[in-house]
């Protein structure tokens, strides 16, 4: 796991809300068209449309979420808590680093955990290095 693949998360969150977003108005789309007035030519084409676009849309949420859950897993799995909470302030609730020292507390600085961060990550880093 890398810091660049950690501050992806927020926007892969965003994303899945915008497809979320998407899927609501497709079936707001999908209701208006299935009250149509019996008896009149109806349009399979529309439908197609909208039943391909959930299905892409779902697909694509789907792909998002694992995303997520894996980057989240991976926070949840890190044995030091400091790390812990200077990624789960950071990357999952995308706070600015002052506000995640803030939270943090117990005189550590911005500076001070971004170098914890950094310094943990070249660790972790070495340990998969040595293994292959």
């Amino acid at each position: 796991m890398t810091i660049k693949q950690l501050s992806q998360l927020h926007y892969l969150k965003k994303e899945i809300k915008m497809h979320q977003e998407r899927l609501t108005e497709l079936n707001a789309l999908a209701e208006l068209k299935s009250s149509v007035i019996t008896g009149m030519p109806i349009s399979k084409s529309i439908s197609d449309k909208i039943g391909y676009s959930v299905i892409k849309i779902i697909g694509i949420q789907g792909t998002l979420s694992k995303l997520c859950e894996e980057l989240t897993d991976y926070i949840e799995n890190v044995d030091d808590p400091i790390v812990r909470l200077v990624l789960t302030y950071r990357y999952v609730n995308n706070y600015s680093w002052q506000k995640t020292a803030f939270k943090i507390g117990g005189g550590n600085t911005v500076q001070g955990l971004r170098m914890r961060l950094y310094r943990y990550f070249k660790k972790e880093e070495n340990k998969t290095c040595s293994t292959m």
